[in-house]
């Protein structure tokens, strides 16, 4: 809890005191006890169900798969920082960015776990109103819920609205909802540190739809707040519009507790708060991408404002992990330590970069998608297939972990990869791909649920036609086509007869040929259940021809 976490010390020159946020873990005695139960006297290793929590009497608690994702989504809307933007960093990590390792010691918060949590309990509401059934959860999560909504109501009833301009200081009224859910949580976890009681609580469909609808709309009010509170960084002003990955909030006024940690330094119970800004990261925009990606108005709003911004490499024609990090302070984290253009700090990150790409098909930013994969020439893009390889200083077909961006002291070294692996970008890579070759949903229920196939493909028409004319490969009826394998073994050839873009668009029809010699011609969009159910199989069919 807060109260055995925010610790009062002085600040990095000595000048002054200020509060931290330490000591979020510790080793629990108690609880490595209770596993111990589990252990397996012949291997000396602790079982998997040491992992599920139990009640009092030793039984597993069960609890439907949904409502275990309203509970997941109702802590993480618990942890809303105290403007009510960014989901707090309180365990003592900062998200994936690992280098932002000082983050949770500012009582730092991230939006892109915001955004995330947003579309995780807009499906909760999707499943709630679409079946219409209650969802039984732990009573103890029951009671947590109870206060959130208390705490809404008097947040409502105080009657406060934002300002056209939001103050740094966070207004009376939020950080008194903050501190009041804040103790729910740690409350929660207090009381199923070790089990649950066994009790539950059910919530009505039409109860729990309208509760997330009004919490819904409190985390777009946090998400609008983070573009007006904005970045703050070398030539950023905070107005470019862009969502910010990141905030601290710097406790203003405290209280001594009484307690102390191992050091000695004492607790502090916190009685106010002023956000701070850090520059952007290319993780922010990125995943408020995910949140509007069926609007494509806005979708090219973000991308246009990305490219425009302190995120693009305009030598490497690429995207910085984070934008210019110039006089941050220390206590953010290792990334501090790193020259500009390497690792964490400012560097090409493939990973992140990749991630960004493919949340720009995704939302079916065709054109500025292949732009960014291809690059002018062909050698200047932002995926691997198309980079230089001599600058990039290993095989096209070799992941790097990070690439030395133009921000780098080194010029010799710009765009350099370093650190070949295999990481996220890999699997980006692939779905970047099969949204490129099968579509987003390759099987899906028609209306009278039951199996259909399609195939709807976004390939600009230079995958199909070589500009060298040395490529370019014909069907018999001299019409462009692109081939690939399905699930390894199938063999499906897209036939362009306007040789154009083909960019989510369904065939006009499908010759399906077995093993045996025999074909499935199928007018039309869709392959129709029974061949469907054939080509899931994948025991008969040997191709796959669509026709555009």
């Amino acid at each position: 809890p807060r109260e055995a976490k925010y610790v009062l010390t002085y600040t990095f020159d000595g000048s002054s005191k200020h509060v931290l946020q330490l000591d979020s873990t510790y080793w629990d005695d108690e609880k490595k006890k209770q596993q111990d139960e589990f252990l397996d006297p012949k291997t000396g290793l602790t079982s998997i169900d040491a992992n599920w929590q139990r009640t009092k009497e030793g039984v597993a608690f069960k609890s439907s798969p949904i409502a275990k994702l309203f509970l997941l989504g109702s802590l993480k809307f618990a942890m809303r920082d105290a403007y009510g933007m960014g989901i707090e960093y309180e365990g003592g990590r900062p998200g994936w960015n690992d280098a932002m390792n000082g983050l949770p010691g500012m009582v730092g918060s991230g939006m892109p776990e915001t955004y995330e949590m947003y579309l995780l309990l807009k499906y909760v509401k999707d499943v709630v109103d679409k079946f219409e059934r209650p969802i039984v959860i732990p009573a103890e999560l029951g009671k947590m819920i109870t206060t959130v909504e208390e705490a809404l109501d008097e947040l409502d009833a105080s009657g406060y609205v934002d300002a056209e301009e939001l103050s740094r200081d966070v207004p009376e009224e939020l950080f008194t909802y903050w501190d009041k859910v804040a103790t729910a949580r740690e409350s929660y976890r207090a009381e199923t540190q070790f089990y649950f009681s066994g009790d539950t609580t059910e919530i009505s469909a039409e109860k729990m739809s309208s509760m997330l609808a009004r919490w819904l709309d409190e985390t777009e009010l946090g998400m609008k707040r983070a573009i007006m509170i904005g970045s703050i960084g070398k030539d950023d002003d905070g107005m470019s519009g862009i969502p910010p990955s990141y905030f601290s909030f710097d406790i203003t006024a405290w209280e001594v507790n009484g307690g102390t940690n191992a050091e000695g330094l004492p607790f502090v119970d916190a009685l106010s708060m002023r956000v701070g800004s850090f520059p952007l990261f290319l993780e922010g925009p990125t995943r408020y991408m995910k949140t509007v990606q069926d609007d494509h108005g806005l979708m090219k709003d973000m991308y246009e404002k990305v490219l425009d911004s302190g995120l693009r490499d305009e030598e490497l024609k690429m995207y910085f992990l984070s934008a210019n990090l110039e006089g941050q302070s220390y206590d953010m984290g290792r990334m501090m330590a790193f020259s500009p253009g390497w690792l964490e700090n400012q560097s090409i990150w493939t990973h992140m970069s990749y991630k960004y790409y493919l949340q720009l098909i995704r939302g079916k930013l065709y054109d500025q998608f292949f732009f960014e994969m291809r690059g002018t020439n062909g050698k200047d893009g932002g995926i691997l297939p198309f980079m230089d390889p001599v600058r990039y200083g290993r095989s096209l077909m070799e992941c790097s972990s990070f690439m030395a961006s133009s921000a780098f002291p080194d010029p010799k070294e710009h765009g350099r990869g370093f650190l070949a692996r295999l990481s996220g970008s890999t699997a980006e890579f692939m779905s970047m791909w099969k949204l490129m070759f099968l579509g987003p949903n390759l099987f899906f229920l028609n209306d009278d649920k039951e199996l259909e196939m399609q195939l709807v493909p976004a390939l600009p028409s230079w995958l199909f036609i070589d500009e060298a004319g040395e490529e370019t490969q014909y069907d018999d009826d001299g019409i462009v086509i692109v081939s690939f394998k399905l699930f390894g073994t199938i063999d499906v050839t897209y036939h362009n007869s306007k040789g154009g873009n083909l960019y989510g668009v369904n065939p006009d029809g499908y010759l399906v040929t077995m093993k045996d010699g025999s074909t499935v011609h199928v007018k039309g969009p869709t392959i129709p259940t029974k061949t469907a159910k054939i080509i899931r199989r994948n025991v008969e069919v040997d191709s796959i021809d669509a026709f555009f």
